[in-house]
């Protein structure tokens, strides 16, 4: 007997409930691969027909930048072997840290391999935004239910710059988007807040309770971020520099962060919490937690 669709587990809702912290858990990526693909996905992008052919050499190239691997494609598209008409489908290679996205097409997977070494030479770079939206069926329900939801009103809001795409990680976040080249991702977004917290957030304006986090800077360096933008007036994102994180050992960072020339430290502890469900399909796992505390 089928279990009714309102009536499954989802981790999303179990999520809100619970009151988990979306800061502190944007994806480890200064780079990003961004490979246009219109389907099927399977749970992991390098396993993606024709991908299978080059994943060795496509894995050691994108592991010597420490890049992520995203498949893409537009709004609305049904999955199946459909590409441009001319064969063609996109490649973005992104650097966090630079602020720049490369752009580039790709016919056959070997054009994939050639292009992911060409992180120290991006092909006709720009700073034009690419939004990325967890659509990620396979991978999480609530990325389906919630994704394509946020997916629909954004792409409403910037027709052209956003992309449905593969697991950004915070299954329970859902809906999750990533604001690439900066690397700052959102998460908990539905159709009513994404348009507001995505143009706001181009504005200069980031909405604490749903931002996850910035991909280039280690999670107790988000957190600290967080609470400095959170507590001095007038902080904003694009003043603070690259900050420092010193372990200080037993679970605590310092944390300097330099905002507009003025240096805030924080001290981050981390903990573990009991072990929840954090997808739909899951078993329980511990989360990290994390208090922060200005040093005397």
């Amino acid at each position: 007997m089928s279990t009714p669709a309102d009536s499954r587990f989802r981790c999303s809702l179990a999520a809100r409930e619970r009151g988990d912290v979306p800061v502190g858990t944007a994806v480890p990526a200064p780079y990003w691969f961004v490979v246009g693909h219109s389907g099927p996905w399977p749970a992991k992008p390098i396993e993606a027909d024709p991908l299978t052919e080059v994943a060795g050499e496509l894995s050691a190239q994108l592991n010597r930048f420490g890049a992520r691997l995203q498949l893409v494609r537009r709004h609305g598209r049904l999955e199946g072997p459909l590409v441009e008409a001319d064969g063609l489908q996109p490649v973005f290679l992104v650097d966090v840290r630079r602020g720049l996205i490369g752009r580039s097409t790709w016919r056959t997977p070997r054009d994939l391999v050639e292009l992911a070494g060409r992180f120290d030479d991006l092909p006709d770079p720009t700073e034009e935004p690419l939004v990325l939206v967890c659509t990620h069926a396979r991978k999480d329900v609530c990325c389906a239910i919630d994704g394509r939801v946020v997916a629909a009103v954004l792409d409403d809001a910037l027709p052209g710059a956003v992309w449905e795409t593969t697991h950004l990680g915070g299954d329970r976040f859902a809906g999750n988007t990533a604001l690439l080249p900066e690397g700052s991702m959102y998460g908990q977004l539905d159709g009513d807040s994404a348009p507001r917290v995505v143009l706001d957030h181009f504005d200069g304006q980031v909405d604490l309770e749903r931002w996850r986090g910035r991909s280039c800077w280690a999670p107790v360096v988000q957190v600290a971020v967080h609470d400095v933008l959170g507590s001095v007036p007038g902080a904003r994102l694009a003043d603070v520099a690259e900050p420092t994180a010193t372990d200080l050992g037993s679970g605590t960072w310092r944390v300097d962060v330099d905002l507009a020339g003025s240096v805030h430290s924080r001290l981050v502890t981390r903990t573990m919490s009991e072990a929840h469900v954090l997808t739909c399909n899951g078993a329980p796992k511990q989360q990290a937690l994390f208090t922060v505390t200005t040093p005397d």
